[in-house]
């Protein structure tokens, strides 16, 4: 398979068919990305909150478009300080580029600069960028105006908050893939509590896990209060 994940990890391979929609605007991101071959737009701007699948998203990209034969590459922000802005040197051979949290190099000037420059290589050479971000464009605010332009002339789309059954079904799939040892009727009775948010919810069921694992123990509801207050 054609393709590369910065920096490299053991993951489960993600896919279209496992990230939740309970929405027709969601199943329009997924068809969008799917067909970005097909669309003379190069830019894809995705943004929504924290924990709403954007990186499940540009994973599930590199994985369906690998399997095309497209030369693909992942690159998350949320380590930048780890690498310098010439990572980015000889991406626009890529066929599709997928940068996860865009936001976090803005008012930096060496990578908005460095992003401007690989934008238009890119476009040159009529290959496909997907860019990531945890808030709107528009709210953002980037010091290099002919980059911010550059990203505005992307196709925009928000991720819309998942329901309860959707936020369910994210718990489950976490609890299953991390190979928590936790029965999942454990993700109902935290939905019925004061745990509303995704973002809550997931760090709930990453502390439940990591306790039935250094326990060797399964957790159940009985137990819960072992563990969560």
């Amino acid at each position: 398979m054609n393709q590369l994940i910065l920096p490299y990890q053991k993951n489960v391979k993600k896919k279209f068919d496992s990230f939740f929609c309970d929405n027709e605007k969601n199943d329009q991101i997924i068809e969008i990305i799917k067909n970005i071959f097909d669309n003379k737009n190069n830019q894809i701007y995705i943004w929504a909150d924290k924990s709403f699948g954007k990186s499940h998203l540009l994973y599930a990209a590199c994985n369906y478009f690998g399997e095309k034969n497209k030369k693909c590459v992942y690159l998350p922000l949320t380590d930048n300080k780890k690498f310098k802005p010439d990572i980015l040197d000889g991406f626009e051979n890529y066929d599709l580029v997928c940068i996860d949290d865009i936001d976090l190099i803005f008012q930096k000037k060496d990578w908005e600069f460095s992003f401007f420059v690989l934008i238009n290589k890119i476009l040159d050479k009529s290959k496909k960028i997907i860019f990531t971000s945890s808030s709107s464009l528009a709210l953002n605010n980037v010091d290099l105006k002919d980059f911010h332009s550059r990203l505005s002339s992307s196709l925009i789309f928000m991720i819309n908050s998942p329901n309860d059954i959707t936020k369910k079904n994210i718990l489950k799939r976490v609890i299953l893939e991390k190979e928590y040892n936790i029965n999942l009727d454990i993700c109902e009775y935290l939905l019925k509590r004061n745990y509303r948010d995704i973002d809550s919810l997931l760090n709930t069921i990453d502390k439940i896990g990591r306790y039935s694992l250094s326990t060797n123990k399964k957790v159940s509801k009985k137990n819960l209060s072992l563990i969560i207050d």
